[in-house]
């Protein structure tokens, strides 16, 4: 696991550098650097690094907050750990839920990674961004996707069919909350790294 996600950090970041020419942010709240980090901020950024071989700016900028930040990232591993949820479904639900909320870090960072790790074509993401039902997955992780975009889109339109549908696909009521939390998450963080615009990788 160690090893995959560092690749995938490597990766993003190599892919947003050419986006970043594009579009310059400035941050609009103070971000604790690696070198400036003390205490528990230091412990936490020393954790990430240790995983993912950088501090990814999402999560460099909860960092005026130690408490949340720490919360994070213990949410951050957990979905590393989700065994119904293969890295190519997660990745394509951070995508289209950030991408709902017109997040554009979330859009370029998992973008990078579905082409890079996943091997999609630019003209299979925009599909995908398009029409999420073109998804390239089997019929129980599509189920899933379409799921949480809508829960996050409008959770107020999930009904008990949509629940027993994903039960007779052979989704547990644990996965589908685990999904509609990591699609709810995605939303939190497109909230902040907005706000403060933080800048890609």
């Amino acid at each position: 696991m160690r090893l995959y996600t560092i690749t995938i950090l490597v990766l993003i970041v190599g892919f947003n550098t050419l986006l970043g020419a594009v579009e310059t942010k400035e941050n609009l709240i103070t971000i604790v650097s690696e070198k400036d980090a003390t205490g528990e901020v230091k412990k936490i950024y020393d954790d990430i690094q240790k995983t993912f071989g950088m501090v990814p700016n999402a999560m460099k900028h909860q960092s005026i907050s130690p408490d949340i930040l720490k919360n994070s990232w213990e949410f951050v591993k957990l979905t590393l750990s989700y065994k119904d949820f293969s890295p190519k479904l997660s990745t394509m639900i951070r995508l289209l839920v950030g991408g709902q909320k017109e997040c554009h870090y979330c859009v370029g960072v998992n973008e990078g990674m579905l082409i890079n790790m996943f091997k999609l074509s630019m003209k299979e993401v925009d599909a995908l961004e398009k029409d999420p039902k073109s998804a390239p997955l089997n019929n129980k992780e599509k189920s899933m996707l379409l799921f949480v975009l809508k829960a996050t889109k409008n959770a107020q339109s999930v009904t008990k069919s949509d629940i027993d549908e994903l039960k007779k696909l052979g989704w547990s009521e644990r996965s589908i909350f685990e999904g509609v939390k990591l699609g709810a998450t995605v939303v939190a963080f497109t909230i902040t790294l907005d706000t403060f615009k933080v800048a890609k990788d």
